[in-house]
This record gives structure tokens, C-alpha cells and sequence, in this order.
């Protein structure tokens, strides 16, 4: 017994290390091989069932992140943390139960007030659940708690967006730049919102140039270029050539000599 203690803990300090420093393959082996013993202490079990969930989670893998999360929670029902993931893991999921998080999301805020984040996230939920009023105030009253937080206010802009108030969000951005002139995390901030404003500007200038291009008729383009006989040739008079050609000068070889003396051999 002695001797699987020390393997678990040995395994869980590798785990950590390999989680901090982001090597996140080597850390899901780690506590999956964790998790597959069968006599495991309870601490143990639910810190790799969490630390897997976190794993998948960044990975977006948001099934196997919720298995494990409800593992988690069967260890502690009551932990705010473990809903407030839980909640992330089924709204991040294009096929997530939205009520199901929102639930977890209030669950979480129930046993712990104060998590800033738990607080934006719902808010941005509660927005596209159609309660508009109530998720905008959330945002704000995230802002509120946590003023120098970058996040919380790209989430309350990102909310005020979602909700067709994009002058209030434009206000928002413009006071917290002006409060940290310095901050390169709000300067970008800023800048990422004009950007977005002036790319809205151009597809809604493109779309209603395609709209309008429609309704005044459709336009035909000539792609096939139609063919053309060839011309034909002009008639011309026939020349007739009526001199002779010279004949061939015959070749120029070096003509012998035979001397009086030189006898024919036969």
C-alpha cells in the first residue's frame, strides 16, 4: 500500500509540473493513468478528474471535460469552482445545454459571490438567452468589482454589442483608455474595436452594393467570345516568269596536265 502511495503522489507532482509548464500532452497521459487505478484516495481521485477536465477544456474538448467535471463533482458537491467549469464547458460547446449552464453558472455565484469571472460569463449567457437587462447588468457590476481588468471589459463591450448598443460600448472603452492611457492591454483593446467598426462598415457598404447592382437588373457578362470565320483570300493575278535560268556552271576541278614524256600505263 506504501508503495502505490508513493507512485500516486509521485504521479500527481508530475502532473503539476507538466501542467505548469504547458506541456499539456504529457500531462494528460499523466493523470489518465492516474485516473485508471482502482484503489485511488479520494483527494487524489478528484484532483485528477478536475486537473483532466482543465486539460480537455483547453483543448476544447468539451464532452470529455463535462465527464469529468460531473466525476468531480460527485467528490464535492458544493464547489463553486468545479460548477463555474462545468457551466464553461456546456456554454463554450456549439451543442451545449445553454439552461444547463446557466443553472450551473447561478449554482456557482450561490456557494461563491465573488468570482469575477463566473459573474461576466453568465452575464454574456444570460444576454443570449434573451435576457438582455439582466445579463448587461451582471457585466457591469463584473466591471465594477474588477475596474483594471481588461477582460471583464472586452466582455461587457462584447455584451453591449450582442445587445444592439454599440454606442454604449464605444463609451465604456473610450472611459477605461482614458483612465489607462498607458495600458497596452486597453490601448488594444481600442483598437481591436475600430477595427471590427470599420470592417462592419465596409461588408455593410459591400452588401448594399450587391443589393442595389440586383435590383437594377441583371448584368451579362460575354465569357464566350463568339467565332469567326476566317476571311478568305484575295485574288491576285498570277506572275508568270517567261526568261531562262542560267545553267549550272560546272565544277571548278583542278584540271592535270599530261607531259609529252608520260607514258599511259594499260
Amino acid at each position: 500500500m506504501n508503495a502505490t502511495l508513493n507512485l500516486v503522489d509521485h504521479l500527481l507532482l508530475l502532473g503539476r509540473k507538466y501542467q505548469e509548464v504547458g506541456r499539456q500532452r504529457d500531462a494528460l497521459a499523466v493523470f489518465t493513468r492516474l485516473s485508471s487505478f482502482r484503489e485511488l484516495p479520494a483527494e487524489a481521485a478528484e484532483e485528477a478528474q478536475v486537473r483532466l477536465a482543465e486539460l480537455h477544456l483547453k483543448r476544447r474538448r468539451y464532452a470529455r471535460a463535462r465527464r469529468h467535471l460531473t466525476a468531480a463533482l460527485r467528490h464535492q458537491p458544493d464547489n463553486a469552482r468545479y460548477h463555474y467549469l462545468l457551466a464553461a464547458a456546456l456554454h463554450a460547446d456549439e451543442r451545449g445545454d445553454l439552461e444547463r449552464a446557466d443553472a450551473h453558472y447561478a449554482r456557482s455565484l450561490e456557494l461563491d459571490p465573488h468570482q469575477v469571472r463566473c459573474l461576466a460569463d453568465s452575464g454574456l449567457l444570460a444576454i443570449r438567452l434573451g435576457r438582455v437587462e439582466e445579463g448587461l447588468g451582471r457585466l457591469r457590476q463584473a466591471v465594477g468589482r474588477a475596474p483594471d481588468n481588461a477582460d471583464m471589459l472586452a466582455k461587457l463591450a462584447k455584451g453591449l454589442r450582442l445587445a444592439g448598443r454599440g454606442d454604449e460600448a464605444r463609451s465604456a472603452l473610450r472611459a477605461a483608455l482614458f483612465r489607462n492611457p498607458r495600458d497596452p492591454r486597453f490601448v488594444k483593446l481600442w483598437r481591436e474595436y475600430h477595427f471590427q467598426q470599420v470592417r462592419r462598415r465596409r461588408e455593410e457598404e459591400r452588401l448594399g452594393d450587391g443589393a442595389a447592382a440586383q435590383q437594377d437588373g441583371p448584368v451579362l457578362l460575354p465569357f464566350v467570345c463568339p467565332v469567326r470565320e476566317a476571311p478568305a483570300p484575295a485574288a491576285s493575278p498570277a506572275i508568270l516568269r517567261h526568261d531562262q535560268t542560267p545553267a549550272l556552271a560546272p565544277p571548278h576541278l583542278a584540271r592535270v596536265k599530261c607531259r609529252p614524256d608520260h607514258r599511259r600505263v594499260q
